[in-house]
């Protein structure tokens, strides 16, 4: 089918694709984006969508920088609450994600949770977790604001590297179950072990930008330890619980949505690849169209 762009949110695996150094594995150089929201403008026989219709909708390649883009129906979900903006709607896509991979841990209940990396996904995985009875510890070197990290559950922050952490005399009782919410380096799944209590859990969600990690395998096994890793779940399963999810918990939900560009600005890259303690997610929008107004007049 082919979808013409509305609103779109930036991901760090978009960053390598910007920056021209992705593995040509994880999509081609020079469209990067995938979180996309628009309207159907055909669609090519897929059944349950026709022309106008609002979806989410991963484009092909996780090409979605365009005015119109491919998509397939697999990856496709028609957004049926009226009342969420395009900008909340692009949520549901790595909402969606969350609850695939945090509903691998099970009953959650007490658990002492460290969370490594405050990003979206980290913050949405300490919302999930802590609304599920986990006691929520957020590592990042970045700061985030104590509204932020109270609104998403989180009990103790610590702006500190996770290496940082995992050696302080401050972390003496290891944890039940560490997110690597980070990716693109291999540092953090060396700290999540050094973290993790024996017969714990390591849950990995961080993309990686190497095909192999080295990491203290022997720590892993001596500690039975548990890694879990998740990534691309089966979306039609869980676009549709992961929306309500959204409309359910949308007041703060939206308070990852903090910076807006139009689509013209490759500003938005910038943005977002500069961490920044009031930085969150970054939308563009192509609600002023896809030229600047002088060079369409």
């Amino acid at each position: 089918m082919t979808v013409r762009l509305s609103a779109a949110a930036l991901c760090g695996s978009d960053l390598p694709k910007f920056r021209s150094t992705a593995d040509p594995r994880s999509g081609r150089i020079g469209f990067p984006i995938h979180e996309c929201v628009g309207h159907v403008l055909d669609a090519g026989g897929d059944a349950g969508l026709e022309p106008g219709q609002r979806v989410l909708a991963m484009p092909d390649d996780e090409c979605g920088l365009a005015e119109v883009y491919l998509a397939n129906r697999d990856a496709t979900h028609p957004v049926s609450a009226g009342h969420l903006t395009d900008a909340q709607a692009t949520l549901i896509q790595p909402l969606a994600a969350v609850l695939y991979a945090t509903a691998k841990l099970g009953d959650v209940a007490g658990a002492r949770v460290t969370v490594l990396g405050l990003g979206p996904i980290g913050l949405m995985c300490a919302y999930v977790l802590s609304r599920r009875g986990a006691r929520v510890t957020g590592v990042d070197p970045v700061g985030r604001s104590k509204d932020i990290t109270t609104a998403f559950g989180i009990e103790h922050h610590l702006q500190d590297s996770a290496a940082a952490w995992s050696a302080s005399a401050h972390a003496t009782e290891p944890v039940d179950i560490c997110i690597e919410a980070v990716g693109h380096q291999q540092r953090t799944v060396r700290d999540a072990v050094a973290l993790t209590r024996h017969s714990g859990t390591i849950l990995a969600l961080g993309v990686p930008d190497d095909a192999e990690y080295a990491f203290p395998y022997e720590a892993l096994l001596r500690g039975n330890i548990t890694l879990k890793t998740s990534i691309t779940p089966p979306w039609q399963q869980v676009y549709g619980p992961a929306e309500d999810y959204l409309c359910a918990h949308l007041e703060t939900m939206s308070l990852l949505l903090t910076h807006t560009f139009p689509v013209t600005e490759a500003a938005a890259y910038r943005a977002y690849a500069q961490p920044a303690d009031d930085r969150l997610k970054v939308i563009i929008t192509t609600a002023g169209g896809w030229m600047p107004a002088e060079a369409r007049s």
